[in-house]
């Protein structure tokens, strides 16, 4: 029986709360009586230092809700659950009143300078630390410059210009200047990430599952890389960087196996609970435990599943308290969950396996309860045909006099299609199909519109993060969610897969006009994803190639994963695309919504403050 390592261990969590390490003071006192300077002078303090690096991706970001708002919800391809109705979030989600006081936004700012803070301190204290294996060396340096690309990467794209440090802040500091966001990218984010390309090994010296790696290191430069050519004026001085971002995704194309990569024979599998802690396609990983010791968040560590359902219980019979896994959770986070746009929906095309592995259209009777509902006699009968439409006799008529479903029956279905007024009226099935839940501009339907408020929260599943908890047959340790009713999940999160490696070599190809280059990649990735029989209709050509197809691309490959902001932000295409496909966030979003705010509590305690400026329009 294989066993899964986790990234957090014990000590790793003690160190973090001993220290209470903070951006601004390094050499804070520490109850165990271990200095800093003493920690960072040995192998095993240098080790310690960069377990800590992993600690806020878990705790603030991978696994949590806020970044399902700001990184997916704000774009075309989500919208909260029940449109302009869903009050939560707003300034996020939709551009309502985004000001410097968001909160959300001042923790990405903090933590991301946190981890800047921790890498400074070991990439210039590593070089006095003696090691007996250089390996060792390299692989906590390696993890450390990933690790600050990764943070001034996420707040060049956040926030544009922002402060560079490269030297570790041992004291409070009130003044502050600003880089150009080029500038950070030439400077430290590129070479970081080729420096740690070189360092980091195939696989974790220490053997623990999540550790950076070098698939991790190449996937990284060619995402930068690919990031950095948005920032050039011209395609003559975009060139080299469009070819570093090729040269490192095809580097991960092609040496799969040297890098311990394997390709899953379908797409589902990608998504399988059985597969979860030792995925072979996935480049990085935020790992989530069973055992709250090792996690950050202790409590609920992984809660993505509650985000992305429609609200099925309290009709038809489905009760709020079922312990069925089909309706697990359900009821709660309302307030945070998120629908696909009515655009989004319609980007996967007739062909397309993904929309069937992704999204959930049909929900049936649970078969572990004495389950039975009467469209004649219910409780709610009379009030849910008026939901949904249903005419009792059509009922009767279309189902041979039939007015009861049964365990295993269909109870409801939310198709991305339109649905007759005969099949609506007469079918037992709960039918919301795409017209009751949005009008034909993309626009979530109201209560008003609708006659019911409810319905405005039926959609299809969305099944990416929707892992069973059930452990899989011979692994037993690998237990990813609790029983019913409760937040706690514990799989791990993907924040980069191999997949992106194709998509992004196929956008530096076709900026290059290296023939169909690009569209061979795109080709490559649909080889397991096109239905039989549409292998024509799904091949792509160099004709086919340009910047929204790829856009379309990456949304139907990689939706949910975190990049749809940085996408549409990478790509100048956020202002244009929100609102032509997200009407709830398009009548708001502005120009100067192309970044986000400097945080009012950063800003706030500079004697220069005006100097460093707030971002235009804020």
């Amino acid at each position: 029986m294989k066993r899964i390592k986790n990234i957090f261990i014990s000590g790793a969590a003690l160190l973090a709360a001993a220290f209470g390490i903070q951006s601004c003071d390094l050499e804070e006192y520490n109850p165990a009586g271990a200095t800093v300077d003493v920690l960072l002078s040995t192998p095993d303090g240098v080790a310690a230092f960069v377990n800590r690096l992993y600690y806020n991706y878990p705790w603030k970001y991978f696994g949590r809700e806020d970044p399902v708002l700001y990184l997916e919800s704000s774009t075309d391809i989500w919208v909260p659950r029940g449109g302009s109705a869903n009050t939560y979030g707003q300034n996020m989600t939709m551009y309502k009143n985004m000001t410097s006081g968001v909160g959300q936004f001042a923790t990405v700012w903090n933590r991301q300078y946190d981890n800047i803070n921790r890498t400074n301190a070991i990439i210039n204290r590593i070089g006095d630390v003696e090691y007996i294996s250089q390996d060792e060396k390299n692989f906590h340096e390696g993890q450390a410059r990933w690790f600050r690309a990764y943070a001034y990467w996420w707040l060049c794209e956040f926030f544009g210009d922002v402060e560079l440090r490269l030297e570790e802040t041992k004291t409070a500091v009130f003044e502050a200047y600003r880089t150009k966001a080029e500038v950070i990218y030439d400077q430290v984010i590129l070479p970081d990430l080729r420096l740690a390309c070189k360092q980091l090994p195939v696989t974790p010296l220490d053997g623990y599952y999540g550790r950076h790696t070098r698939k991790a290191a190449y996937g990284m430069l060619a995402r930068c890389a690919l990031t950095r050519a948005s920032y050039c004026a011209t395609e003559a001085e975009a060139k080299p960087f469009y070819q570093e971002a090729y040269d490192a995704a095809t580097y991960v194309i092609n040496n799969k196996e040297e890098l311990n990569i394997e390709l899953y024979d379908t797409y589902d599998e990608v998504w399988q609970a059985k597969n979860n802690k030792t995925n072979t396609e996935f480049l990085a990983v935020v790992t989530h435990s069973s055992n709250s010791t090792y996690n950050a968040q202790k409590k609920n560590p992984n809660r993505l599943f509650m985000y992305f359902s429609p609200k099925l219980q309290s009709h038809m019979g489905i009760s709020a308290s079922s312990d069925n896994w089909e309706y697990y959770k359900e009821q709660g986070n309302s307030s945070a969950a998120q629908m696909p746009t009515r655009f989004f929906l319609g980007l996967f095309e007739e062909g397309d396996l993904r929309y069937d592995i992704l999204f959930q259209e049909k929900f049936y009777a649970p078969t572990d309860q004495d389950y039975s509902y009467d469209w004649a006699s219910s409780s709610t009968a009379e009030t849910d045909r008026s939901f949904f439409g249903k005419d009792l006799d059509a009922i009767k008529a279309a189902n041979g006099g039939k007015t009861t479903l049964e365990p295993g029956d269909l109870v409801y279905w939310f198709p991305r299609t339109a649905v007759s007024e005969e099949v609506e009226k007469s079918s037992l099935t709960a039918i919301v199909d795409i017209d009751k839940r949005y009008n034909a501009d993309g626009s979530v339907r109201t209560a008003e519109e609708n006659g019911n408020a409810w319905l405005t929260q039926c959609m299809p599943r969305f099944k990416k993060f929707r892992i069973s908890d059930t452990p899989t047959p011979g692994d037993e340790d690998v237990i990813l969610c609790t029983n019913a009713n409760s937040n706690v999940g514990y799989a791990d999160v993907c924040i980069m897969r191999f997949a992106e490696m194709q998509l992004i070599a196929a956008e530096a190809a076709m900026y290059l006009g290296t023939d169909n280059k690009g569209a061979d990649f795109i080709n490559q990735l649909r080889k397991r994803i096109i239905k039989p029989g549409y292998e024509a209709a799904m091949t792509v050509t160099a004709a086919d190639m340009d910047i929204d197809f790829i856009l379309d691309e990456r949304a139907r490959e990689l939706c949910g994963e975190w990049l749809r902001w940085f996408d549409l932000h990478r790509t100048h295409k956020l202002i244009e695309r929100v609102r032509l496909h997200n009407p709830e966030a398009g009548e708001n979003i502005q120009d100067h919504h192309i970044l986000r705010p400097i945080p009012e509590a950063f800003l706030s305690t500079l004697m220069n403050r005006d100097q460093f400026g707030q971002n235009k329009g804020y």
